[in-house]
């Protein structure tokens, strides 16, 4: 998303009790830019599906982040020091987002001019340390990057075509252990396709042996195509 190189994500579209087995009978969604129709045997017995989201909806994005936390949050009168609200006391706080390397180690005055060392990073005054925090804890005034929705779909997941794969993200450089696509000799295993490399690794490390969720399952996905906007949600027109 940074990169500018993923434009493209999937979504599983959750499965009908009524129709387990259905199929969709308009796939091409021009004039219903949120909704699919599944059917069953008959195609006038069915259920019309909302995506979760519409065309122009913006989406703010969580990711993995370093946020500055002060040295204490205050004591009652006996002493006792209080542990700090998860989050509430965070707003304004210095925050360092986990994609851009390690936050910086500098000096202060309980952990001397040298900062921390082991893997732990000391903050500026009137800071202690910076505190590293999964995606799912961003709030939402943390967050830089917004996706505005500028296309949806449905289709089957093995469906999804080479360019579209690239459109995921993937890109001819090494995923793991394996180089995508570059088909170079004399290298370590590769995979012979951007699909290939979504569809056997991002995929399937996403959701394995899912019964309804795995590439073999092929389950039908929601196709939402965006636009990165290198904003917070808040400061999109």
């Amino acid at each position: 998303l940074l990169e500018g190189r993923k434009t493209q994500t999937r979504r599983v579209i959750k499965p009908l009790k009524k129709f387990p087995e259905c199929n969709i009978c308009r796939p091409d969604l021009a004039a219903f830019d949120h909704q699919a129709w599944f059917h069953g045997e008959y195609e006038t017995v069915g259920v019309m599906v909302d995506a979760p989201y519409s065309v122009g909806d913006l989406l703010w994005v969580r990711e993995t982040f370093w946020i500055a936390e002060y040295y204490s949050y205050g004591s009652t009168p006996g002493g006792c020091e209080i542990s700090p609200p998860p989050l509430a006391y965070h707003r304004g706080s210095p925050v360092f987002y986990a994609a851009d390397g390690n936050p910086p180690n500098v000096g202060n005055r309980t952990y001397g001019p040298d900062g921390l060392s082991g893997g732990a990073f000391a903050a500026p005054d009137p800071y202690a340390v910076w505190v590293k925090n999964p995606s799912i804890h961003m709030p939402r005034w943390d967050s830089r990057l917004t996706l505005r929705v500028t296309n949806i779909r449905a289709e089957r997941l093995q469906d999804i075509s080479e360019a579209d794969a690239r459109e995921e993200g993937l890109r001819s450089e090494e995923l793991g252990r394996y180089l995508l696509w570059s088909g170079r000799a004399n290298e370590r295993p590769t995979l012979p396709s951007a699909k290939r490399a979504f569809l056997d690794h991002v995929w399937t490390d996403l959701y394995g042996e899912h019964e309804t969720k795995s590439v073999g399952a092929n389950p039908w996905v929601w196709v939402y195509e965006f636009e990165a906007i290198r904003k917070n949600v808040d400061e999109v027109n």
